[in-house]
């Protein structure tokens, strides 16, 4: 089982810090640039300041906290109140106490109303006995994936890249991973014949495919898939009755103004499949993304719809084994999906910060994509969506022997040429996957020093070639 997000680079990185904390000397730059995770709040974006304020008072005892006779001049009255109201859904313990193993229901129905707001879907439809909240989206995906394999056999279609999780996953659990790659030359969309192609693939091996994992917007490769592509795989799955893991973790980064985030339900839905009972769904939300960024908090959560109740059932023991997720994680969730309301004294702020935030996402989005695809010998698609830039890397013969001589891939060699040289720690694009002969890396565009990093890796490209 590999995890290549910590992995080799991020562990040699984290030994260069410790180094740093004791002297400056010895490296040709004083700190680590980690653009290896998404990870937000580690490269100085600030938290949104109202469902902190909500949180501290959840956190706070009543007496120095909600009824503190001038708690009104450290917190909003809408804070206050959304925090007295959450307490009350938490049955009056506070985030100290276990939870329903699904979830606060009061959460939960936040959930639900989100759901349908953004789907347009009709009010009440959202079920919330189908809505699991969980510590990061990460635990409800393990969650179903190992309610998915049931021995050797069974396998589940992935998209290359992808995310690490969903590998690592299905080694851990002995499954197989069936890979679909995305089409690079096409900004990283998909294509239905490489679907079926790996879908025939793996069933002349003898694999029972029994789930597909779509990840949209895509992680690593930055991509909005359109209407019509999602419209697509949905109808896959359902000719070839296969569950559909909907990962959606980045639906509020979406950096173009011709793109639009479309979700899996709200296809499934306008395709009347939800009506019919025709799809097995299962989508996933973070506040560790979007502009919250909250990824400590570890708060996500799973909406199924089609999944027959006897295995809703199995899925309640499981989370119960685990008693529930987090309590303050669960609270985040529930202030990101129901955030001040029009009007109330926050809400003008707190849609401010948000924009703000957003917008500067927006624009270094722009800026590393760009400027990584102007490097000679780079080749990197926009990213107009998700935390991410994947450029295509060409490297010399010699890297390649080298790198074999040390049992390395070609760019974990140039990606920890980078991080000893440079400071900056990325993530060799083979930790995600890659069609043969294909090179790269991925790096977040989430630091304030983005610009600066674009053109140190441009620099240190040159003399890592004339090296080799």
């Amino acid at each position: 089982m590999e995890y290549a997000v910590r992995g080799k680079i991020a562990i040699e990185a984290d030994r260069i810090t410790q180094e740093l904390a004791k002297s400056k000397k010895g490296f040709p730059f004083d700190h680590i640039v980690f653009t290896n995770i998404g990870n937000p709040h580690a490269v100085q974006q600030k938290a949104l300041r109202w469902p902190r304020q909500v949180m501290a008072l959840l956190q706070l005892p009543d007496a120095i906290g909600i009824d503190h006779p001038n708690a009104s001049q450290l917190f909003p009255e809408d804070a206050i109140a959304r925090a007295r109201s959450m307490k009350s859904a938490l049955g009056g313990c506070g985030v100290g106490a276990y939870t329903h193993s699904k979830g606060v229901r009061q959460y939960r129905e936040d959930v639900a109303r989100f759901i349908e707001q953004r789907d347009g879907a009709e009010p009440g439809s959202v079920d919330i006995e189908n809505i699991f909240l969980t510590s990061g989206a990460s635990e409800a995906i393990s969650m179903l994936m190992a309610a998915l394999i049931k021995d050797s056999s069974c396998g589940i279609m992935i998209p290359i890249p992808q995310y690490p999780l969903y590998s690592a996953t299905l080694d851990l659990l002995g499954g197989h991973k069936v890979g679909y790659f995305l089409d690079e030359k096409k900004g990283w969309g998909l294509d239905l014949e490489e679907l079926e192609r790996s879908l025939t693939d793996a069933k002349a091996q003898g694999i029972n495919v029994v789930a597909l994992a779509l990840i949209n917007p895509g992680n690593p490769t930055g991509q909005v898939l359109k209407r019509e592509e999602v419209n697509e795989i949905v109808l896959f799955c359902v000719r070839n009755n296969l569950v559909l893991l909907s990962d959606e973790v980045y639906q509020e980064n979406v950096y173009r103004e011709e793109d639009e985030f479309y979700s899996c339900r709200r296809a499934a839905d306008d395709l009347g499949l939800i009506e019919n009972d025709g799809i097995q769904l299962c989508s996933f939300h973070s506040v560790s993304k979007g502009v919250f960024g909250e990824c400590g908090q570890r708060g996500g959560y799973v909406e199924m719809v089609g999944i027959p109740q006897d295995v809703n059932d199995i899925l309640f023991k499981l989370a119960s084994s685990k008693l529930c997720s987090n309590a303050s994680g669960q609270s985040m969730v529930s202030l990101m999906c129901k955030g001040p309301n029009p009007g109330d004294v926050s809400y003008e702020s707190h849609e401010h910060e948000k924009k703000v935030l957003f917008e500067g996402l927006r624009e270094r989005a722009m800026l590393v994509s760009k400027g990584l695809d102007s490097i000679p010998g780079f080749s990197c698609q926009p990213a107009t969506g998700a935390m991410y830039a994947f450029p295509s890397v060409h490297l010399p013969p010699g890297v390649i022997k080298a790198a074999e001589e040390l049992g390395y891939s070609p760019d974990t060699l140039y990606s920890l040429d980078l991080l000893q040289s440079t400071g900056i720690c990325v993530v060799p694009a083979s930790g995600f996957g890659q069609k043969p002969g294909r090179f790269g890396f991925r790096t977040t565009f989430l630091s304030p020093e983005s610009k600066n990093v674009v053109e140190r890796i441009r620099d240190h490209y040159e003399t890592f070639c004339a090296k080799y």
